[in-house]
């Protein structure tokens, strides 16, 4: 091999070299947004907007940060020491008025613009007519924007977490979460919180929202 020849090889080594480093850098960025697509969101506040989710905190049978909200006779609403998905209480209502209409709820007033949120909790019925949880969504006047409701569960059902997702815009003053019973049986609900996601239009996995619920535990 001539001495032109090496200084030659010598020359394009670092070329070379270069050109494999961009392109695998490169392969590496179109990987890290495949990764970004496909993910189902990305939650950009990790914390739970709803306070005492869990209805730990409280006095008696008022769990702290929650109203009661009763439309018929022969409806109690109590926090239960012995049904509960996590913790030491949950939050339960019975009825035994097939009229009546209840809820535990929360209104949360500080909240970020134009995110969609996803609500989800446990509950457990037994012989109930129809129970589930509710987000409401209030502008400055008051009017009722928007809403969802998570599956509404009839007869006995044992400790399951279910979920909803609404779209809050920017001209939203007010979110009202409810655990609902209306007409006659009981319901309990537990773990019952609410986070901010990029306006997505997208299906969440059961994993995902639980994953994400790690960080403020």
């Amino acid at each position: 091999m001539t001495v032109k020849k090496f200084r030659l090889i010598i020359f394009f080594i670092p070329i070379l070299a270069g050109l494999i480093l961009f392109l695998l850098a490169k392969k590496k960025q179109e990987i890290i947004e495949i990764e970004k697509r496909s993910t189902p969101y990305t939650v950009e506040y990790v914390k739970n907007l709803i306070y005492n989710s869990s209805f730990e905190l409280g006095r008696g049978n008022e769990p702290s940060g929650w109203m009661s909200e009763i439309k018929g006779d022969e409806v109690y609403l109590e926090r239960d020491v012995i049904e509960k998905f996590d913790g030491k209480f949950s939050a339960s209502i019975t009825s035994n008025n097939p009229s009546a209409k209840s809820n535990w709820f929360q209104d949360i007033h500080q909240f970020p613009k134009e995110k969609k949120f996803i609500l989800y909790g446990a509950i457990k019925t037994y012989y109930a007519d129809s129970a589930f949880l509710r987000i409401e969504v209030y502008d400055t006047l008051g009017n009722l924007r928007s809403f969802n409701s998570t599956e509404i569960l009839t007869g006995t059902n044992d400790w399951k977490v279910y979920t909803c997702a609404v779209i809050v815009e920017k001209d939203a003053k007010k979110i009202r979460v409810k655990c609902v019973l209306n007409g006659k049986g009981s319901a309990w609900f537990d773990d019952v919180e609410l986070v901010a996601v990029r306006y997505e239009e997208r299906d969440y996995p059961f994993w995902w929202k639980y994953w994400t619920r790690q960080f403020q535990k």
